[in-house]
């Protein structure tokens, strides 16, 4: 067993909320500060407003909406503004100076650091496909915050509701999945004041609100039929000999497919705690994406199974095994836990997986103009569950918690879909 904790001579072996007004009061003050749609700031001067969510469980009120009594009506307390005197000489968020014109300019003035290792350290934490979202939605953020005289140096909860509410009225109307990266993006902006803004009640329940107005949909009707591309890597020979940039490629695309991963998942595949056999390697996912969306302690492990001897050329254990052998000499500090590296040991990025499977995906005949990275989900589910696999077994491979999610996302007609047998014809030559 090597430092890597991985067994070689195994590897050797297998390789043959509330929506209304929100309200403050204050101090020594008896005006009451009311927020109402578009209302970003007021008129007390020397008074520097920002949002503080509470919670009103204990509250003494058996309503979900708690009140307060005023002189002009009642206003719920699910949110509460914080009032605080204003100090020419103390930090404020209120009176940065600073370029906004772009997401890493914005978030380089909320680092508000001159050492440059610091802010490449920081600007790091993303991914490459994650900043130009952010980048493409911060451009449509930055403009209606234009359009209205909106100060970019101190985005407020009333702000954020409000540029939601103006993705959702829009026409055409934008996919709820595309209104929710908005939100993804602009909980990014929220950092310097430690609130995780994106999961604030209010938020939650009006994206809420959006998902029930314009509910997702399957972004295909159809699908590419995987055998396709199956066939085409059982043409890529590894044995005997092999390039390792061709060994990586046919490796990452079978791994993708029969594993249903995601591109990130194989980007967060744990490399020190992967356990090899000789029928199975699996191993955790670290932060992968069900955990993250619903705060689920268990472990996301994704598993590969060895094919039977007619399929070894796209065997993804087999394949994985040689590849594992191979990397092994290329592995330094800089490949971290990465199962997947570049040949000087750097880890390979989700952008860098998509471009090998869109390369592999056209090769193989499918139009990539239509079909992408993540396209391999649903056509390895397809192909599964049109072969009578079962259906809570594909659940699993998938890890998907929803059956709905399956039924409705990847469960789906093959094009020019044929009958016969899976894996033993699979790749069966014309």
């Amino acid at each position: 067993m090597n430092a890597l904790q991985l067994d070689w001579s195994q590897l050797e072996a297998v390789s043959s909320v509330s929506t209304s007004n929100t309200f403050a009061f204050c101090a020594g003050e008896d005006q009451l500060i009311e927020f109402h749609e578009g209302f970003y700031n007021t008129d007390i001067s020397g008074v520097e407003v920002s949002n503080l969510v509470f919670d009103d469980s204990n509250s003494s009120s058996s309503s979900s909406t708690s009140s307060v009594s005023s002189g002009s009506g009642y206003f719920p307390r699910s949110i509460n503004q914080r009032v605080n005197t204003f100090n020419s000489y103390s930090y404020s968020t209120t009176m940065e100076v600073g370029d906004y014109s772009t997401f890493q300019s914005h978030v380089k003035s909320i680092i508000n650091t001159q050492k440059p290792s610091t802010t490449e350290l920081f600007m790091s934490s993303w991914q490459q496909s994650t900043l130009k979202v952010y980048d493409s939605n911060y451009s449509r953020f930055f403009s209606f915050c234009l359009k209205n005289s909106l100060d970019l140096s101190n985005i407020t909860l009333v702000v954020f509701i409000d540029y939601l509410t103006y993705l959702f009225k829009l026409k055409p109307p934008l996919a709820y999945s595309t209104i929710n990266s908005h939100r993804s993006m602009l909980n990014q902006l929220f950092l310097k004041n430690q609130t995780d803004i994106a999961h604030d009640p209010f938020i939650t329940r009006i994206i809420t609100g959006i998902h029930k107005l314009l509910p997702s949909s399957a972004k295909y009707n159809e699908i590419w039929d995987a055998n396709l591309v199956f066939r085409y890597l059982s043409t890529i020979n590894i044995y005997p000999k092999f390039t390792y940039s061709s060994l990586l490629h046919k490796t990452l695309v079978l791994c993708k497919m029969f594993g249903l991963a995601r591109s990130s998942d194989l980007v967060k595949w744990s490399f020190n705690a992967l356990k090899v056999t000789a029928d199975s390697i699996k191993g955790p996912v670290i932060n992968a994406k069900e955990q993250r969306n619903t705060k689920s302690a268990d472990i996301s492990i994704l598993e590969l199974t060895s094919l039977e001897d007619a399929n070894l050329s796209v065997c993804p254990v087999r394949h994985l095994a040689t590849y594992l052998r191979s990397s092994s000499k290329k592995r330094n500090a800089k490949s971290g836990d990465s199962v997947f590296i570049h040949a000087d040991g750097t880890p390979l990025q989700v952008d860098d997986i998509n471009k090998v499977v869109i390369s592999t995906l056209s090769k193989s005949g499918i139009d990539v103009s239509k079909f992408k990275s993540h396209s391999t989900r649903s056509a390895m589910a397809s192909l599964l569950l049109s072969n009578n696999v079962p259906f809570h077994v594909v659940k699993k491979m998938g890890r998907w918690k929803s059956n709905d999610t399956v039924g409705t996302f990847y469960d789906k007609k093959i094009i020019g879909e044929k009958s016969g047998g899976f894996l033993n014809t699979v790749v069966q030559l014309s």
